[in-house]
């Protein structure tokens, strides 16, 4: 497949033709230009940077009526912007509203990013549905979008994307990469929704441009930084609800200083043991702060953006049904991250140069304490895991004639892990007998290194689009359980891709693609405790290889949107954590097919009420035996009905279904079907207080909080209570 992707890549640009530019200028609406924005046609691949004077360069020229999406400097996508004419002589004039984007939009285009395959689906949640809904952790985001679903529940939940968990979605915070060594996959638990922007979810194969964690798709977070013209204000949340016991608020301050916006924010979160219609749920309880700092201002050209960000998570309860016995909690998660972001236009023919740098501190620390009996004393078992990480990242893209194409190098890793499991003895009367301390990991790290290139362009009203990336993935491990070992791997990934326009506003979208994924250091070298047991890691797990094929069917017509998506993934050497007992074991299992359905569509009606649906049927299994495969979501789907009325009142109603899922994974068990329903109602008093309420599982429904077999019941009936405002 590599050779036949090079050569579509060099076909595409072969064709390239004389082709005329449309020039432009983004205002804001003030009418001041805007700096470092960027511009791109919706539905088309591709993208323009809007210099210090708002200018800015589409090119070919599009044909229109066409709609323009611009993301403001800090990233944040606003409102599409419709375009019925241009000008005959002149650049077109754009002009931005300060209003935030809408919830979450269905959208009948590519995915934002170029190298990202066309026929992906691409869902943004924005502001509007965060502030609404008030989700309590990342995963709680993803739960109006189709084929995504949540590995556990409760404040340690693991977001996926079409059943590809442990590691197989990438998570991405402020374009920096969430990297956790839990075997189910990193969670992002100390992430506080109230203080991020938007959620961007693009589900498929991501491996040409984010590397080998983003089999199933991407979920990028954005955390908000005022613009160079924004008003001083203050912004503030404050939130109590029933029954989960949340307690929280978030208080942000930005202010222009220094011809740039500044941000300096602030967040504190407490819950209590929450309640399910059968009772209090033991060891559901968990704390958390957070601090923000950040700055962006024109700069070398274009918008730079730095970002600090502090997420402290404390006595993190991992809830199940042996918690009464062993008890496991993590005390603390702490996450230090920083950020730094320059877009700008390129030199020369190139309309986009984009730089990104981030690094991490992470250390999580868990706990497995067995509770004492008459007969048995207390055993306490803590493991101590820190690492560093680290990304760079360097894209530059322009037009090749017809064609549009992309180059970039993208370089991540993990430096310095160590994990250390010690473990304190008590007697019967409680007092302690002894402990004993092993070094589980002394040092290790994981660097990944990659060059990427994808072009797309057309045949007529045939699109034609591909992408090729080669990574180096290399490890090492020092001392510790396993000794002084190391691997190295190295392999192309890529995709080929076809769009063809059936009628007006309808167009299929087809494509394969090709993945490779590492295995995760502590897959490889950990040995000790984990939230559900005791587990082994696998130095000799070969990676994973996967073969990936989508289809995309989109149609939107006015207030209507509607898209059907469709996939197979067969992923080679599957790396599997098995149980046996309560200890864990990791293993390659040949070769596993994932496949399903997605239908999801919006409506608008009237032009204040929405009204969306999402459908799912998905399985997956191990062809070696017909085993299924863990995390693969229940067949089902939800309706959302929402409102804003004369632009005080809203109301929000979120009806979800799920049938039995008769074949759980190797370390799932049987989830009989079952019903929620949300509902919110919110009123705007002034900008400075803004009151809702909202109810989630309103009519006390009973079932379980994942698949995982030591699950929980969820949360029962839980109102929450909302004040927030700008100053």
């Amino acid at each position: 497949m590599q050779t036949r992707i090079i050569a579509l890549i060099l076909a595409c640009l072969s064709f390239s033709t004389a082709v005329h530019a449309l020039e432009g200028v983004l205002l804001d609406h003030d009418g001041r230009p805007v700096a470092g924005a960027r511009i791109q046609v919706l539905g088309r691949p591709g993208s323009s940077v809007t210099d210090a004077a708002g200018h800015f360069t589409l090119t070919p020229d599009p044909t229109v009526p066409f709609d323009v999406v611009v993301s403001r400097p800090d990233g944040i996508a606003l409102r599409p912007i419709p375009v019925e004419s241009v000008p005959v002589s002149g650049p077109i004039e754009l002009r931005i509203s300060p209003v935030f984007t809408d919830a979450v939009t269905v959208v009948s285009s590519a995915p934002a990013d170029l190298e990202l395959p066309p026929a992906a689906a691409f869902t943004l949640v924005g502001r509007a549905d965060l502030e609404q809904r008030g989700p309590q952790h990342l995963s709680d985001t993803l739960d109006t979008i189709a084929g995504a679903s949540g590995l556990e529940r409760g404040h340690d939940a693991v977001p996926a994307i079409r059943g590809l968990t442990s590691g197989r979605t990438l998570i991405l915070l402020d374009d920096g990469r969430v990297t956790a060594e839990r075997r189910a996959g990193p969670s992002a638990t100390f992430l506080d929704p109230f203080s991020i922007d938007e959620v961007e979810v693009v589900r498929g194969p991501g491996s040409v441009a984010y590397g080998s964690d983003a089999f199933g798709g991407v979920i990028r977070a954005r955390t908000r930084i005022p613009g160079p013209s924004d008003p001083f204000a203050v912004r503030y949340t404050s939130v109590g609800a029933t029954d989960t016991g949340e307690r929280a608020v978030d208080l942000e301050i930005g202010a222009p200083v220094f011809g740039g916006g500044l941000l300096a924010a602030a967040s504190y979160r407490k819950f209590e043991d929450y309640s399910s219609p059968r009772g209090t749920v033991f060891n559901s309880a968990a704390e958390f702060q957070g601090l923000r700092l950040g700055y962006q201002r024109a700069a070398l050209g274009g918008n730079l953006r730095l970002l600090w960000r502090t997420d402290l998570g404390r006595d993190i309860g991992k809830a199940a049904t042996d918690s009464r016995i062993t008890r496991a909690s993590y005390p603390q998660e702490n996450s230090h991250r920083f950020a730094l972001h320059l877009d700008r236009p390129g030199p020369g023919q190139w309309s986009r140069v984009g730089v990104t740098v981030t690094w991490d501190s992470y250390q999580l620390l868990t706990d497995r304490d067995r509770l004492p009996t008459a007969t048995t004393p207390r055993q306490l078992t803590s493991a101590d895991v820190d690492a560093t990480d680290y990304g760079l990242r360097l894209e530059a893209e322009r037009s090749i004639g017809a064609v549009r194409a992309i180059v970039g190098i993208d370089a991540n890793g993990r430096l310095g892990l160590s994990a250390v499991n010690t473990t304190t003895n008590y007697g019967l009367s409680g007092l302690t007998t002894g402990s004993t301390r092993e070094v589980s990991v002394r040092s290790a790290r994981r660097d990944d290194v990659a060059i990427f290139v994808a072009a797309s362009g057309s045949v007529g009203r045939v699109g034609l689009s591909a992408g090729v990336r080669g990574d180096r993935v290399r490890t090492t491990n020092r001392a510790g359980y396993f000794g002084d070992r190391g691997s190295s791997n190295a392999a192309l990934s890529g995709f080929v891709a076809v769009g063809v326009p059936l009628a007006t506003g309808l167009e299929l979208s087809l494509q394969a693609a090709r993945g490779f994924r590492d295995a995760l250091l502590s897959d490889r070298y950990y040995r000790g405790i984990s939230g559900r047991g005791f587990i082994t890691g696998n130095p000799d797990l070969n990676a994973e290889t996967s073969r990936q094929f989508d289809g995309a069917l989109r149609w939107a017509s006015g207030p209507y949107r509607a898209a059907l998506y469709g996939y197979q993934y067969r992923i080679h050497d599957l790396i599997e954590r098995y149980r046996t007992g309560n200890n864990y074991f990791f293993r390659n299992r040949g070769e596993a097919q994932l496949e399903g359905v997605e239908l999801e569509g919006t409506v608008e009606v009237g032009g204040d009420t929405l009204l969306q649906i999402g459908l799912q049927a998905e399985q997956g299994k191990v062809l070696d035996d017909g085993t299924p495969t863990d995390g693969v979501p229940s067949r089902g789907g939800f309706l959302v009905v929402r409102r804003e009325t004369g632009g005080r009142w809203w109301w929000l109603g979120r009806l979800a279904a799920y049938v039995r899922d008769r074949r759980p994974g190797p370390t799932e068990q049987v989830v009989p079907g079952y019903a929620t329903l949300d509902a919110g109602l919110g009123y705007r008093l002034t900008e400075a207080l803004q009151l809702q309420l909202y109810g989630r599982n309103v009519l006390n429904r009973s079932y379980l909080a994942s698949a995982d077999v030591a699950s929980v019941l969820a949360p029962g009936r839980s109102v929450i209570l909302s004040a927030r405002g700008v100053i």
